[in-house]
């Protein structure tokens, strides 16, 4: 055998010995990388929840050549013996996700810089179900004698724990995440039923992740993402059988502080006379609705590590405020209502809110009487405006609120509320006026809820100012009107009138000035009144009382 032939034998058997060592090599650290990860993430579960969870990884297939890994399915199940016997249980939980892959995952940065490199990540299906233990279970009973052996974990028991970086990782990298189909839900069953919290359909996007397992959770080290995006649609929350919050959809922007919710409504799931035969004691029935919300400048990182709300800016639109007072029920105790200032000084953790700004809204205000067939409705359409200044604990400058609206559809206002939160008491500063419209329609109020209508008469305007210290209200109050009229129905006429409270002066007769001013050299006649604030008042209950005093002063020959 001449000298060439030896030497490319000898080439091709070293080549044949190289590929298949490192044929051998990828082998047994495919199998190595794939044991360890699966290990790393079972032990970490387990770990973590003292051993009440338990992953089970199926079919985990790591490809060096081809830079993927990837599981055919990933569950979580609860030992529920073993949670039962915690002090305090974890929420049983169970979750799966199928169709899980990592691809373009980098070799060589894995062998030789200990850094997860990949091109792309998702699940094609996520879903979570998760219940919560009963409050019973957790306060009822004699308190269960210590034990050494396991403290009980608790919330804030101290500093959380760094991850232990599998396979010497030491940073985390992908370039794309997609988790398309997304499924979420949380149950409680409580003494008044049960509650409940689902996500039919969400999903989570991003452009780039980073995770250092090493850092410190909540550092700026520790995660960081460009183009990172939760969104959710068909959302549900029933906290009784009788309560639903419901949202549309929901977008959450973690890399460009931003969130943006679509239909949202909360109130009773029935109908006001079914609501009504739930309640034992008069209490409002409130819904709520909006069309949008918009949030920008929202500090993420600040809330996960603190739990305080810092945004920037919060656009409403289309925001529907519903409140039902019903008379038919008996009145329950009085309660007595902090002030504002109490309790913005008592919020944790704190919430630091720069604008909110006001877009087509509206707020319907419903009183049923007993016997009367429907309730009267005071309505402020076309709401637009701001709310500046929301820190709470207060820090800075006052709480302002300016708005605009139609009271009854057709008469335009303008309101300026003005509210020193740091303050060592009860005062806040209201002015305000109300344009031309026709008397005739508060009658949509008026004519369900007091014994009056008002016949004809046309409203120039109203200028009113309260200001409020010490818990007690000084306002004055001017309105421009022509050829005003009251017609007394049914309830007893003028005493009727009196007893209906709207009223609280020493007279047995009722007599209307048909026009303010008098006459059209006459300066207008204005009305200065004081009121004290009582405790068992809501705050919209006082400031409602002052400005009604007033009107009625000016009205009353």
């Amino acid at each position: 055998m001449t000298t060439w032939r030896r030497r490319a034998l000898l080439i091709v058997a070293g080549a044949i010995l190289l590929i298949g060592g490192l044929g051998t090599y990828f082998q047994w650290w495919d199998r190595y990388v794939e044991t360890s990860l699966g290990e790393w993430a079972v032990a970490e579960i387990s770990e973590r929840s003292r051993g009440v969870y338990t992953l089970v990884l199926g079919d985990l297939d790591f490809r060096p050549l081809f830079g993927s890994l990837s599981f055919d399915s990933a569950v979580v199940i609860t030992d529920t013996a073993l949670n039962h016997s915690l002090g305090h249980p974890f929420p049983t939980l169970r979750a799966r996700a199928t169709g899980c892959r990592i691809s373009k995952v980098s070799v060589l940065g894995l062998m030789l810089f200990k850094r997860f490199e990949a091109g792309a990540m998702g699940c094609e299906v996520v879903a979570t179900a998760v219940e919560l233990a009963p409050a019973a279970t957790l306060t009822s009973g004699p308190a269960p004698a210590p034990t050494p052996q396991r403290p009980q974990p608790t919330v804030d028991s101290g500093p959380r724990q760094i991850l232990k970086p599998p396979l010497g990782i030491r940073k985390f990298e992908i370039s794309n995440i997609a988790f398309p189909a997304l499924q979420f839900s949380i149950r409680r069953v409580r003494a008044r039923g049960q509650a409940s919290f689902e996500i039919a359909r969400a999903r989570l996007v991003g452009d780039k992740v980073e995770f250092d397992p090493t850092a410190k959770p909540g550092t700026p080290e520790a995660f960081f993402s460009v183009g990172l995006r939760v969104g959710g649609s068909d959302l549900e929350f029933k906290p009784d059988p009788l309560t639903v919050y419901s949202l549309g959809g929901i977008d959450i922007g973690l890399s460009d502080s931003t969130l943006s919710l679509r239909k949202f409504a909360l109130g009773p799931s029935v109908t006001d006379e079914e609501w009504r035969q739930h309640q034992k004691s008069r209490r409002d029935r409130i819904r709520f609705s909006l069309d949008s919300l918009a949030a920008a400048g929202i500090q993420y990182r600040t809330l996960v590590r603190t739990g305080e709300v810092h945004i920037r800016r919060v656009l409403l639109r289309g925001a529907r405020f519903n409140v039902l007072s019903d008379k038919r029920l008996p009145a329950g105790p009085k309660k007595p209502h902090e002030t504002p200032q109490t309790v913005a000084q008592r919020v944790a953790p704190a919430i630091r809110i720069d604008t909110i700004v006001v877009d087509g809204s509206e707020i319907s205000y419903l009183e049923r009487k007993p016997k009367r067939d429907r309730p009267g409705q005071l309505d402020f359409a076309d709401l637009s405006g701001s709310i500046s200044n929301v820190q709470v604990p207060p820090s800075g400058p006052p709480l302002a609120i300016n708005l605009t609206t139609r009271l009854m559809g057709v008469g335009a206002m303008a309101v300026r509320v003005v509210v020193p939160l740091d303050a060592a008491d009860f005062r806040f500063d209201l002015s305000g006026r109300i344009d031309s419209m026709p008397a005739s329609a508060l009658n949509g109020f008026l004519a369900e809820t007091a014994p009056v209508r008002l016949k004809g008469g046309q409203i120039d305007s109203i200028v009113f100012v309260t200001k409020t210290t010490g818990g007690i209200s000084k306002t004055t109050l001017t309105p421009y009107y022509r050829d005003l009229g009251i017609d007394f129905v049914s309830q007893g006429g003028v005493k009727g009138f009196l007893k209906a409270g709207l009223i609280e002066f020493g007279a047995n007769t009722f007599a209307v000035r048909a026009n303010n001013p008098g006459a059209p050299q006459e300066p207008p006649r204005s009305a200065q009144v004081s009121r004290r604030y009582e405790p068992t008042q809501s705050w919209l209950s006082f400031l409602w009382l002052g400005l009604r005093d007033g009107l009625l002063k000016t009205v009353q020959k």
